[in-house]
C-alpha cells in the first residue's frame, strides 16, 4: 500500500492524494502553499478560467519553492488540462487562454504554451526549463479528427515538455477511441505509442442519476487490465457518495474510522484508493487492478493535514496483524454497495 502508484511505464510517480484547485480562485495560491506546506506533492489544475486560476496555482508552487518548502521542482507532480471551448466562457475577464475561434490545433498549442509559461520557475538565477508531469483533455471532442488534431500537437511535446498524457470526464468508449487516436497519431509520426496513450482518466466516482457505468467500474476493470495500467483519479469522491460516507450506505466507512483512528472522510478515501484501487498485478483484470488516487481540495489546513496523515494511518492499521481481515472485510463491503460481488 504504498503512498504512490506509478503510471505505466514507471514515466511519473502520483500520490494517493493529489491537491485539488477547481473553485479556489483568489484564494488559490495560499490554498496551493498550505497544501504543499501540509506534505502534498501533486497538484491538479486546468487551462480553464472559468473553473481554475492555473497562474495563481503556480504562484503558489513559486512561493513554496522559494521558502524551501519544497525543495525542488522535481519533487511535484503538476498536472493542468486543455478544455475545450465548450467548457470555457468565451468572452470576458475568465476568457480562455486561446482564440476560440481558432483551429482547434491552435486552441491546443496555445493553451499548452500558456501553461509551459505559467509552470517555469526560477533555479539558481535563470529559468528552468518548464514542463508538465501531465496533460489532460479535460473532456471528449465531439469529433474523431478533432482528437487526431489534439494528440498531433500534443505529440509534439512528448515526453521532453508534457511527460504524459490523460482524459477526464469520459466513457469506456471514448477512452477506448481516444488510445485508438493515440495509435494512430504515433504511427504516423514514428512515435512510441505508448508515450502517447492515456496513463491517467480523472473522473466522477459516483453512481447518481442514470450514468452508465456506475462507480466507473466496467472502466476501472478495463483500465486495470496489465496492457493499459491507467490510473483512475477520483473526484467528487465525497460529495457524491454521501450514503457511503456517513454510513448509512455502507458500514464499511464506519469500521475503519472506528478501527484506524480516522474521520469517516478520510476512511472513505482510503478505501477507495488503497482498498478498490490497490493497484495489484493480476491476469485477470478486475477493478481492483487499476490504481487509484484521490482529488482532494479542501480548504482547511487542519483537514490537509489530517488527510494526509491518516490515510497513512489506514495503511499501516490494514497491514497489521488486527487490521487484515477487518480492513478485508470492509473492501469486500464496500465493493458490494456499489455493485461488485467481492
Amino acid at each position: 500500500m504504498a503512498s504512490h502508484v506509478t503510471t505505466r511505464g514507471g514515466r511519473t510517480r502520483l500520490p494517493r492524494l493529489v491537491y485539488g484547485t477547481a473553485w479556489k480562485k483568489e484564494r488559490t495560491t495560499d490554498l496551493v502553499y498550505q497544501a504543499l506546506q501540509a506534505g502534498f506533492r501533486a497538484i491538479d489544475t486546468a487551462a480553464q478560467p472559468r473553473h481554475y486560476r492555473e497562474d495563481l496555482v503556480a504562484e503558489g508552487v513559486r512561493r513554496a519553492l522559494a521558502n524551501g518548502v519544497v525543495a525542488s521542482r522535481s519533487e511535484l507532480y503538476l498536472q493542468t488540462k486543455f478544455t475545450p471551448p465548450d467548457g470555457q466562457d468565451l468572452e470576458g475577464p475568465n476568457a480562455p487562454p486561446y482564440d476560440p475561434a481558432a483551429p482547434i490545433a491552435e486552441q491546443v498549442r496555445s493553451s499548452v504554451e500558456s501553461s509551459l509559461r505559467n509552470f517555469t520557475f526560477p533555479r539558481d538565477g535563470k529559468d528552468e526549463k518548464s514542463y508538465l508531469d501531465c496533460l489532460v483533455l479535460h473532456s471528449p471532442l465531439h469529433h474523431r479528427e478533432d482528437t487526431v488534431a489534439v494528440w498531433t500537437v500534443l505529440q509534439t511535446y512528448v515526453p521532453d515538455r508534457i511527460r504524459t498524457l490523460g482524459i477526464s470526464n469520459v466513457f469506456l468508449e471514448q477512452l477506448q477511441e481516444v488510445i485508438e487516436v493515440a495509435d494512430e497519431v504515433a504511427a504516423a509520426t514514428g512515435t512510441e505509442a505508448d508515450l502517447l496513450r492515456p496513463v491517467v482518466v480523472q473522473n466522477r466516482f459516483h453512481s447518481r442519476g442514470n450514468v452508465p457505468d456506475p462507480h466507473n467500474i466496467a472502466l476501472r476493470q478495463f483500465c486495470g487490465r496489465p496492457d493499459q495500467r491507467i490510473v483512475y483519479q477520483s473526484f467528487w469522491t465525497l460529495t457524491a457518495n454521501p450514503g457511503l460516507v456517513s454510513g448509512r450506505s455502507s458500514s464499511a466507512t464506519h469500521a475503519v474510522a472506528q478501527a484506524a483512528g480516522v474521520s469517516p472522510e478520510v476512511a472513505f478515501y482510503g478505501l477507495v484508493s488503497l482498498g478498490l484501487g490497490a493497484g495489484v498485478e493480476s491476469e485477470v483484470a478486475d477493478d481492483s487492478s487499476c490504481p487509484i488516487v484521490i482529488l482532494d481540495g479542501t480548504t482547511s489546513p487542519e483537514h490537509m493535514a489530517a488527510d494526509l496523515a491518516g490515510i497513512e494511518q489506514i495503511a499501516a492499521w490494514a497491514q497489521s496483524g488486527e487490521g487484515r481481515e477487518p480492513w478485508a472485510a470492509a473492501i469486500a463491503g464496500l465493493k458490494k454497495s456499489i455493485g461488485k460481488r467481492a
